[in-house]
């Protein structure tokens, strides 16, 4: 029997062998974003493919997903077929090839020297001129310096045939002045689009860390396989968002709800559906365990007993790694001179076109004239102004290859001394990224609030210990159990959960924390909602917060007025609906209109379905109020002496629309924070609605036809013992 179960077993295992050449042999398949559920931290991405497949069994390569994507959520569902095996293993994949960097540089510093070339020509023709402009006839020489000497002869005839020669050089060499200075600003301008396409591969590593995922799926029979590919990724949130309009001819209000969504996950997501949720994925689902609190004193410490000589532990060898290959090695060699390179031309081009310029012609120049590659420049036994040149057939050995200049050398260059400056050594290679490690709970998967140093074994924890205060018990407490939660089987699994870090992580401000009191996990207080948008919505991966429609809401209300004139002597519309949606309204900011026209700003509070919804509509200058306050004070007592101050309060309410309104007016009564003082009321006028409370606040509810002015009156009297200063 049991040799019947063994081959049945054998027939049943799937004929596919998951190696190392199993991605040359998958087959590639293109699976877009479907559809993507928002939460207040995270965002569930579900990818959707239904390639056409033969039957039997098949390797796909899905489409690479972020670095940062938790690995443990990665989940593949197939329709039709048997998913065998689903690998989801973080790589590496290549942003630019070494051979495209490599060309921008070369023509990058080529265009250095077609500037440095420029400007020596510059300096030539600039210091040809200035010597033409020094050249003129000298006058004849003085009678009383001329004793014994003959008049030297006077050639009115060659000066002119010379001054026309040197005025003819003049006007050549400013023409070819004008010719190179067009000539530079061109090339300046294509030397700055250079420069920023350096900068660009100097943004960020030369490879992006990637989860590849790779699927053997079984099928029966041939056609299409709808496969649902689905994880979950960090740096997503979102937040609610209202717009309210008060229709007062139709005594209505539309509240249109949208969700500002915000995600830097590394991906974007184009024409997506997309659900806003207020739930917390990966919680806990198991009840937390309590530790034992035991508190005692350090004289109840009873010593442990420990070995004078153990016997020596085992030996372990370390796990195999994989070792570098000659054409790693060659690789990392390239990618390295490629980053000093790209560092040495950042700060060369931080300090612009001309400062650039001059750099490359001080190291071309220093090259040059080791090799004796530059001649006819300042020549004494030259011909004539112009008939040198510069000659530069090689870049020298190396890019960061310096030379010691002769000094004859020096003085041949016509290199302006504030341009020259001298090779600098290239700087060092920049240190790896080490991203710092997130742990993850066993049960949600969640990752960890922050990562535990290391902690020693909690036997080679000195006596002292106990005797410090109960903070630091309880960090020594978790240390030790973190050391001991990360040993054997517990540390294999919590690495595989450990989620990849992007070489260019997110900003911190878009991390979301569940201590922001206006994320939608934080005002929903503990219900879970999902909220559907009503069209396809398209979320950049760029941090920004886009405005997502939800739904539109429309309510029939009633409206009255609210005022604290002691306060502000302002009336502010508002109205109070019952909530008939079967979601709840989160609590968020929220713009009001009336009639269409932008009035103000406000905030609308968490109200479940079927609760009372308070809706702000703004304030309302045709409702207006003046409040008056008149105190008058006495001395009372013979011997005891009181003072008395007796506070009549006035307010005048006035309707000056052109229809009857309500309007609830509060005020507030003072209180005593003294057995000495004393607070009496001694009339209201009208009787106040309600109060007062046990705050002091009176309401008084009015209604006020067109055009009507109401007055409110009330006063109290307060008693202290004389010459007391009063405060509040």
């Amino acid at each position: 029997m049991s040799m019947l179960w063994s081959v049945a077993l054998l027939l049943n295992v799937p004929n596919v062998t998951a190696g190392p050449d199993l991605v040359d042999q998958a087959r590639m398949v293109e699976a877009p974003i479907a559809q993507v559920t928002v939460y207040s931290d995270r965002a569930r991405v579900r990818r959707k493919a239904a390639p056409n497949l033969p039957a039997g069994i098949h390797t796909l390569r899905l489409p690479d997903l972020p670095g940062a994507v938790l690995l443990d959520t990665v989940r593949v569902e197939a329709a039709a077929g048997r998913v065998l095996r689903v690998e989801a293993v973080p790589v590496e994949r290549e942003r630019f090839s070494i051979e495209q960097v490599e060309k921008q540089l070369d023509r990058f510093e080529g265009l250095a020297d077609r500037l440095a070339l420029l400007d020596a020509e510059r300096a030539v023709v600039s210091l040809e001129l200035s010597l033409l402009a020094g050249i003129s006839p000298r006058p004849p020489v003085a009678e009383k310096e001329r004793v014994g000497r003959p008049l030297p002869p006077i050639l009115p005839e060659v000066w002119r045939r010379v001054l026309d020669f040197l005025d003819q050089r003049a006007r050549k060499a400013q023409e070819r002045l004008r010719v190179l200075d067009v000539s530079r600003r061109e090339l300046a301008e294509e030397w700055e689009k250079a420069r920023r396409e350096v900068e660009r591969f100097n943004l960020g590593a030369f490879s992006d860390q990637k989860v590849q995922v790779l699927v053997i799926l079984e099928r029966a029979e041939a056609g299409p396989a709808p496969l649902t590919l689905e994880y979950f990724a960090p740096g997503a949130a979102w937040w609610p968002a209202y717009d309210l309009d008060f229709l007062a001819d139709q005594g209505q209000v539309t509240l249109s709800i949208a969700g500002q969504v915000q995600q830097a996950t590394g991906e974007d997501w184009n024409e997506v559906e997309l659900e806003l949720s207020t739930a917390i994925p990966g919680q806990r689902q198991d009840l937390p365990e309590l530790l034992t609190w035991a508190l005692g004193e350090r004289k109840e410490f009873i010593p442990r007993v420990m070995a004078a000589r153990m016997p020596p532990p085992p030996q372990m060898f370390p796990p195999p790694s994989p070792g570098t290959t000659t054409g790693q090695a060659e690789r990392l060699a390239r990618m390295e001179v490629l980053h000093n390179r790209i560092q040495e031309l950042a700060n060369i081009s931080a300090r612009g076109a001309d400062q650039a310029a001059a750099d490359r012609l001080a190291w071309v120049a220093d090259v040059s004239l080791l090799g004796g590659e530059i001649s006819g420049l300042g020549d004494a036994e030259g011909v004539g102004y112009g008939s040198g040149g510069v000659s530069l057939s090689g870049r020298g050995a190396g890019y960061y290859k310096s030379a010691e200049v002769r000094p004859e050398a020096k003085k041949m260059a016509p290199v302006p001394k504030s341009a020259y400056q001298p090779p600098r050594a290239p700087p060092p290679p920049p240190q790896p990224m080490k991203p710092a490690p997130r742990t993850r709970s066993r049960a949600s998967g969640a990752p960890a609030a922050m990562s535990m140093p290391s902690a020693p074994p909690a036997e080679s924890m000195p006596i002292e210990a106990a005797a410090d205060d109960g903070q630091e018990r309880l960090i020594a407490r978790e240390q030790v159990a973190a050391t001991t939660a990360s040993t054997g089987k517990d540390r294999a699994e919590r690495v595989r959960r450990t989620a990849l870090d992007l070489f260019e992580a997110p900003p911190s401000d878009l991390r979301a924390r569940f201590s922001d009191p206006t994320l939608p996990a934080v005002v929903a207080e503990g219900l879970d909602f999902v909220y559907k948008s009503s069209t396809r919505a398209s979320i950049p991966s760029s941090g920004e917060r886009l405005r997502v429609p939800l739904a539109v809401e429309r309510f029939a209300v009633q409206t009255f007025y609210e005022a604290t004139p002691a306060l502000m002597e302002t009336a502010y519309l508002k109205a109070t609906v019952k909530n008939q949606g079967s979601r709840p309204i989160l609590r968020g900011p929220m713009n009001i209109f009336v009639s269409g026209d932008f009035s103000g700003q406000g905030e609308l509070a968490t109200t479940g379905p079927g609760g009372l919804l308070a809706l702000p509509l703004g304030a309302d200058e045709d409702i207006r109020f003046k409040r008056k306050v008149v105190p008058a004070t006495e001395v009372k007592g013979v011997f005891s002496k009181d003072e008395v101050t007796t506070y009549q309060v006035t307010i005048e309410v006035g309707n000056y629309k052109k229809r009857a309104v309500k309007v609830a007016v509060y005020d507030v009564l003072p209180k005593s924070g003294h057995e000495k003082i004393e607070i009496e009321k001694l009339s209201v006028s009208p009787v106040a609605s309600k109060g007062p409370d046990a705050d002091g606040v009176l309401r008084w509810d009015l209604d006020l036809p067109a055009g009507a002015t109401r007055k409110i009156e009330f006063s109290y009297r307060v008693t202290r013992p004389e010459n007391w200063q009063l405060y509040q």
